[in-house]
């Protein structure tokens, strides 16, 4: 009975209890720094990405013999640019970057090919939106820190988004030269549907028009 009531006896002192705050400080302390070093980290490289699809999109203008030599030439300019910086294509390997394979990255240049991005869609009197677009998943910010849980409700999928380079692309000589062998005036017309409404009595009229290079 006495042994009991020692038990119950309320604790006179606060001995060890700065041990403890202390500890659970440190820890939150470090996940926060975990967290921010990680978040730098991937901005950092969301950066570096940009710059791999900004050349890649470069690569695509430069006119070349069709547009299929234009991608092939991007798609190429990809596969160096990840190969040199050591981003991975597979979140297999535990890589904190992973991005888009060399033959699924988004390249889209408009043309006689008529493709555009469809998910910025074109507004009248606009360039179409083309370019090059790929994935970008920063799995380094799939982590878990103690007392505040995880940065992801789903682990496995974890975060990514879209990086984009718009820039538009030079005409190939097939195209000039397929353009040249008819009428100038009809082939400006038929280079873009926002011309059609000129038509055949409407060659004053004035509509803004971005220049096709030829």
């Amino acid at each position: 009975m006495k042994q009991r009531r020692m038990l119950l006896k309320p604790i006179q002192n606060s001995r060890g209890f700065l041990t403890a705050e202390f500890l659970f400080a440190l820890v939150l302390c470090a996940g926060l720094c975990i967290v921010l070093f990680s978040l730098n980290f991937t901005l950092s490289m969301a950066e570096v990405a940009q710059y791999i699809a900004f050349s890649t999109a470069r690569a695509h203008a430069a006119a070349q013999v069709d547009q299929d030599k234009q991608v092939e030439v991007a798609r190429a300019k990809y596969k160096e640019l990840i190969e040199n910086i050591k981003f991975s294509t597979s979140p297999a390997n535990g890589a904190w970057f992973v991005v888009s394979k060399p033959d699924e990255v988004e390249i889209k240049g408009g043309g006689v090919r008529k493709d555009s991005f469809s998910d910025y869609p074109e507004v009248e009197d606009r360039i179409p939106q083309v370019g090059v677009r790929f994935n970008f998943s920063p799995r380094i910010l799939n982590i878990k820190i103690a007392f505040l849980g995880s940065t992801s409700e789903d682990p496995d999928a974890g975060f990514s988004t879209k990086i984009t380079g718009f820039l538009i692309r030079e005409p190939t000589h097939s195209e000039c030269w397929q353009q040249m062998q008819s009428p100038r005036y009809d082939a400006i017309l038929n280079l873009d549907p926002r011309l059609g409404k000129l038509g055949s009595n409407g060659k004053n009229k004035y509509v803004p028009l971005e220049d096709n290079g030829c």
